[in-house]
């Protein structure tokens, strides 16, 4: 940890709070040339906030001049990127400030007097932190969960309902083998499958902590009830083999 540019990284000014901590992060890992190597992940960890987020902040850091990411790869591995922070420029000339960053009639000393009442905003860019629609990151997972679900409406709603959800490799697997056992439950093989639940539907009500009865005939008659696509998706049933 650098003390030096700790205290500098609280000085700065970056425009969104968010982004003001993950910068004094990479500054508490810093050595003091301004190196630092965290993930992603560890950074998002220790600033409780998204993995996505984070990579956010640091395309915007990297934008106004704050901090240069060096990529790195071992053989045909990457690792994490080397973070060489420069906090030397101040927030003024980097974020392309002057007069304009601040509100008619406001003091250019920012610790003047009882006038330069701390802002919680800033004309350029909102303090509220940016939602972003569903990501990639967030849909990891998701296309194979969808191309396995047999009822395919609402795909949008869906892929939000996942991205909400978030599910670990753990979650992921539990999804896909209590999705295996309903596409064979008696439920959803009765009438044609009149009685499946939107994908939608089915995550938001967290629906695969349900017990469905089988259906009562064997698993291979009621597996080719299910729609050719289901079939190819799950050779297991159609073997017979049990979820």
């Amino acid at each position: 940890m650098s003390m030096e540019l700790m205290v500098k990284a609280m000085k700065t000014k970056v425009g969104n709070p968010l982004r003001k901590l993950v910068l004094i992060k990479l500054a508490d890992n810093a050595n003091d040339q301004g190196e630092c190597w965290p993930s992603y992940q560890h950074i998002a960890d220790q600033c409780e906030i998204g993995r996505s987020t984070v990579k956010l902040h640091i395309r915007e850091l990297e934008k106004a001049g704050f901090l240069r990411r060096e990529f790195r790869r071992k053989g045909e591995l990457n690792q994490s990127n080397v973070f060489h922070l420069s906090l030397d420029g101040g927030a003024a000339s980097d974020l392309g400030g002057g007069a304009g960053d601040n509100p008619p009639g406001a003091g250019d000393n920012p610790g003047g007097g009882a006038a330069a009442a701390p802002r919680t905003s800033h004309p350029y860019e909102p303090v509220n932190e940016p939602k972003p629609m569903v990501t990639p990151d967030l849909l990891v997972g998701f296309e194979q969960f969808w191309k396995l679900y047999p009822k395919k409406k609402g795909r949008k709603d869906a892929a939000k309902a996942w991205a909400k959800l978030k599910p670990n490799d753990e979650l992921h697997q539990t999804l896909i083998t209590a999705l295996g056992s309903h596409c064979i439950s008696e439920d959803w093989t009765k009438d044609d499958g009149r009685y499946i639940p939107n994908a939608a539907t089915w995550l938001n009500g967290e629906r695969w902590h349900d017990v469905l009865k089988p259906a009562g005939v064997s698993s291979s008659s009621a597996f080719h009830g299910l729609p050719n696509h289901t079939q190819e998706m799950y050779p297991e049933v159609k073997s017979g083999a049990n979820f």
